[in-house]
């Protein structure tokens, strides 16, 4: 049998993709032994596999970029709620409008506080105390220093997620930009 490429030469292996005959020369190109079109085709198929993954890789991060948005936003509709609960509990004749608005506004930040205090208590091995009364006491003090914590927690997904939009904003003209056929 003659090689596929080298009439002139002896085969001395087949192509493992196609079967084609192949002389010394033409089966030491690559590894496994591969002709050149069959070669060429696994190069293209694993630059496309590459690309495919890149894009969903991408498109991932996107897709939790514009979580993390949403998760500010939600939080800000649960601060809200919570302000005008908790506004509506003070008592009105001892407190100025003034007053009242400045709790409305620290009672606005819990969401924030309590979201952050309950990941920073997924390091402690809090589950250890199981009594009712602890997780009372617990939920009290944890609403109470979710007020002073949400305001430098607010701030920050502030900022977050100003970032956050300008990256999604960045993206979209990438993507605006990019040509449809590739």
């Amino acid at each position: 049998m003659k090689c596929y490429y080298h009439e002139d030469r002896e085969a001395v292996a087949t192509c493992q993709h196609c079967g084609k005959a192949l002389c010394k020369a033409c089966a030491s190109l690559y590894t496994p032994c591969l002709c050149e079109e069959c070669a060429q085709l696994l190069r293209n198929q694993q630059a496309e596999q590459a690309r495919s993954a890149e894009e969903s890789r991408r498109q991932k991060y996107l897709d939790a970029l514009v979580d993390t948005r949403s998760e500010f936003l939600r939080t800000c509709v649960y601060g809200v709620i919570t302000a005008l609960i908790l506004g509506s509990i003070l008592p009105r004749g001892s407190l100025s409008g003034l007053e009242l608005a400045l709790f409305s506004t620290m009672f606005f930040f819990i969401p924030f506080g309590w979201k952050l205090i309950t990941y920073l208590q997924s390091f402690l091995p809090l589950t250890i105390f199981g009594t009712l009364w602890f997780w009372v006491f617990w939920a009290l003090v944890k609403g109470i220093v979710s007020i002073f914590i949400g305001i430098p927690a607010f701030l920050y997904q502030l900022v977050k997620t100003f970032f956050v939009q300008r990256e999604l904003q960045a993206a979209s003209q990438v993507r605006q930009q990019e040509p449809e056929g590739l």
